[in-house]
């Protein structure tokens, strides 16, 4: 026995001359020196109410609900991040039970919400799976999401109607190991609910779709269900909501409030402007991934 442990701290010691990192059970998480405190969570340009708003620099998940079980873990990491030195981590595995989300609670009765973030994936699980981003659910139930497909590395837009689900193409290839910002804009009105995507500051999708709800309630990030591998990181993230009349659709993104060029509003990307686009309609009928 006490050869064995001579030899792993050989072999620790060789990786370290090297230069080598040793490996690890998940991604880095952060101590509280390594963040920044005093940046604050980003500001709030959307109507409504704040739901939720962090950077993550306070080394914390504090403002949303976190559930975990299995080898699933959900941290803050200073391995990377969009702004500051912190960003919040979500990692799950193919093992039976593995889970982690984050969920944020909506305004009561709420008629409209915007959720916007940076994400980073890092690490993707098998075919037929995918990685989510935003889900929105009401009473318990998904209404729609959006998520990055296993493999193919298509950006899709899923909803759930009585007929069925509707997949919609937003982007043919998202590259994984990478920063890109989602915000997504929606409506809630049964049959007649609105919805507008932004994908990297812009528009990607404007349209109307059908869901079986008048209000949301929820909005999460992660895993839904078990064995949905990813390790998802999150940056500057905003939700808002509100039961008042909504801004209609399609419409122009809000303007920054505060500094125009301070990292979480910053919407210039290869210096195109927006640009509307109504996205491709994938396939309507029975449910053709899982997540």
């Amino acid at each position: 026995m006490n050869r064995v442990v001579r030899l792993c701290l050989a072999g620790t010691l060789v990786l370290a001359v090297l230069g080598i990192p040793a490996l690890s059970l998940g991604p880095e998480t952060a101590g509280a020196q390594a963040c920044v405190p005093g940046a604050g969570p980003p500001s709030n340009p959307y109507p409504g109410s704040t739901a939720a708003a962090s950077g993550f620099e306070s080394a914390t998940l504090d403002g949303f609900g976190v559930s975990t079980s299995g080898t699933g873990t959900a941290s803050v990491s200073t391995a990377i991040s969009h702004s500051g030195n912190c960003s919040a981590v979500l990692h799950t595995t193919t093992a039976p039970g593995s889970l982690a989300r984050m969920t944020v609670g909506l305004k009561p009765g709420a008629t409209e919400a915007y959720a916007d973030g940076w994400f980073n994936i890092a690490a993707e699980g098998g075919a037929g799976n995918n990685v989510p981003y935003f889900r929105f659910f009401s009473g318990g139930v998904r209404v729609l999401d959006v998520f990055r497909q296993n493999v193919s590395h298509e950006l899709m837009l899923r909803t759930s109607s009585p007929e069925g689900f509707m997949y919609t193409t937003l982007r043919r290839e998202v590259p994984g190991d990478s920063w890109h910002r989602l915000i997504m804009h929606v409506v809630p009105n049964g049959p007649a609910t609105e919805v507008q995507i932004w994908w990297d500051g812009r528009s990607v999708y404007a349209g109307t779709v059908s869901v079986p709800a008048m209000t949301v309630d929820t909005v999460q990030l992660g895993s839904e269900h078990d064995q949905q591998m990813a390790d998802i990181y999150v940056d500057d993230v905003i939700v808002s909501s509100g039961t008042g009349s909504p801004v209609p659709v399609p419409g122009p993104l809000p303007a920054p409030k505060g500094e125009p060029s301070a990292p979480p509003n910053d919407l210039r990307v290869d210096n195109h402007s927006l640009v509307l686009a109504a996205g491709t309609v994938y396939r309507r009928g029975r449910p053709l991934r899982m997540g």
